[in-house]
């Protein structure tokens, strides 16, 4: 249901992924000048002052909008109000998706937050019993939650497994990387292969400001021989492709968001 409700009603959510500030100001100009055109979505919750319970919304997405609506001056907005009966599962389940959908995350934000997303989808799926075809299903749902996740973030089930994969490996230490130097998908890589105590020094190091990679310099030399060899893949592809034959061929191959971004730059080199 979209309903007009006060900004000042609204509570931003505990799991809101940090606000940027560039991001606030082209929300702020854009909806300055043609309006709100997404609603933000909301969940009722409790709230009581002086004893008496008031108007109260949680956000569950929409805290670059609501940001850039404060700025501007707004005091009310449209709003999709999802049922109070919603649980908190499910809320949270559509915040994650909202976040995935943004390219702001950092690697080790997305890995932390897929792994949430899937904690979560179990928990809404439980088993039940202990017969064989209870067993088969839950052997399947690995598959079943990267394609699901896919659906849901715009990535591919390859992009969805590969971060999966990165936050087991690594779990609370996601949080000790994020806004590091490590905080690179090939360095979360090489990081949840490293011994735990020598990863632990790395992420210290790296905390405390240093530049430090978790790669050694057989991964470099690796990356050298590759950066060689696409820049005469790219020599070659030149003579024969124009950029948007490189665009319309990647689009049409269903290659992910890492490998989309990588097709965008060599289209632009040509």
């Amino acid at each position: 249901m979209i309903s007009t409700i006060r900004l000042d009603c609204i509570e931003s959510s505990t799991l809101a992924r940090p606000l940027i500030a560039g991001s606030i100001d082209a929300l702020a100009e854009s909806i300055g000048n043609i309006g709100l055109i997404q609603p933000i979505t909301v969940v009722p919750c409790a709230k009581y002052r002086d004893g008496q319970k008031v108007e109260a919304f949680r956000l569950v997405a929409g805290h670059h909008r609501v940001a850039a609506m404060r700025k501007i001056g707004w005091s009310e907005c449209s709003a999709r109000v999802l049922p109070e009966s919603t649980t908190a599962l499910a809320a949270e389940l559509m915040e994650i998706d909202e976040n995935l959908c943004r390219a702001e995350l950092s690697a080790a934000q997305r890995a932390k937050a897929i792994k949430r997303r899937k904690e979560i989808w179990e928990a809404m799926r439980p088993n039940s019993g202990t017969s064989c075809s209870t067993i088969r299903e839950s052997a399947g749902r690995p598959a079943e939650f990267a394609a699901d996740t896919a659906k849901a973030s715009g990535q591919s089930k390859q992009d969805i497994n590969r971060h999966l994969a990165r936050a087991e490996a690594l779990g609370e230490d996601l949080d000790e990387i994020t806004g590091t130097s490590l905080d690179k998908g090939v360095e979360l890589d090489a990081l949840k292969d490293m011994p735990e105590e020598d990863r632990r020094d790395l992420i210290r190091r790296a905390k405390d400001g240093e530049n430090v990679t978790a790669r050694g310099e057989e991964d470099r030399e690796r990356n050298v021989r590759l950066v060689r060899q696409t820049i005469a893949d790219m020599a070659r592809l030149a003579k024969f492709s124009s950029p948007a034959e490189v665009a319309s061929i990647a689009a049409s191959i269903g290659i992910g968001a890492e490998e989309a971004a990588i097709a965008k730059a060599i289209a632009g080199a040509l």
